[in-house]
């Protein structure tokens, strides 16, 4: 039995299955995720014109789409078993990049547009998890993210459905904790400014202009 890895995992619930019939070989072929991306649909077209293991292999070593696969080839036979672990992406990076939860870049194809759009020249991409992991945690109630800005000039801008919220250039424990408060304050006391400004050293400024 020969089998071909990029890296093993024990255990993957399947949620797509199916059997391509390449020019050369039986592909029974999981993946862990619906099929969601156009890339992932021209691969498995791709599979169907294959001829040998080595040229799924290279296919395979193609897709950046891909965290984990798992390859089986049976010997002597034309049957092979290809199981996928796909990456799940959490933001759109610059409508460039997909960016999953290991801050793993993959291309953005114009799908699965339902995902949080972050923009700017961020150097770290861990900064703008942390804001989304932020929101998560706290599960602020009827708030959610929208779009992530960045710029030089007025630093970290967040979209809510409800607020456009300004942190400045340095995103640090203190600034979160001011957001926390805050929001707080506004849900108790039914409050819906249109901005939230935590630039300032003194306090929060709030805006309830449109």
């Amino acid at each position: 039995m020969q089998n071909f890895k990029k890296t093993f995992y024990a255990l993957i619930v399947f949620c797509f299955t199916g059997s391509v019939f390449s020019k050369g070989l039986n592909i029974d072929i999981s993946l862990d995720s619906e099929i969601y991306l156009k890339s992932q649909k021209i691969f498995i077209e791709k599979l169907g014109e294959l001829k040998t293991k080595n040229d799924i292999k290279d296919l395979l070593e193609e897709q950046d789409w891909i965290d984990e696969y798992f390859l089986n080839v049976k010997p002597f036979s034309n049957s092979a078993k290809l199981n996928i672990k796909t990456r799940t992406p959490i933001f759109i990076l610059n409508n460039e990049f997909f960016v999953d939860t290991n801050l793993k870049k993959f291309k953005f194809d114009k799908t699965f547009l339902n995902l949080i759009s972050v923009n700017g020249p961020i150097e770290d991409l861990k900064e703008p998890l942390n804001i989304i992991n932020f929101f998560k945690v706290n599960n602020f109630d009827n708030t959610n993210i929208v779009k992530i800005t960045y710029s030089h000039i007025s630093g970290w801008q967040i979209q809510t459905n409800l607020h456009v919220i300004m942190i400045g250039n340095k995103l640090s424990n203190n600034k979160f904790n001011s957001l926390k408060d805050t929001l707080n304050y506004l849900y108790e006391n039914r409050k819906i400014p249109s901005m939230i400004d935590l630039r300032y050293k003194d306090g929060v400024a709030l805006d309830y202009g449109k």
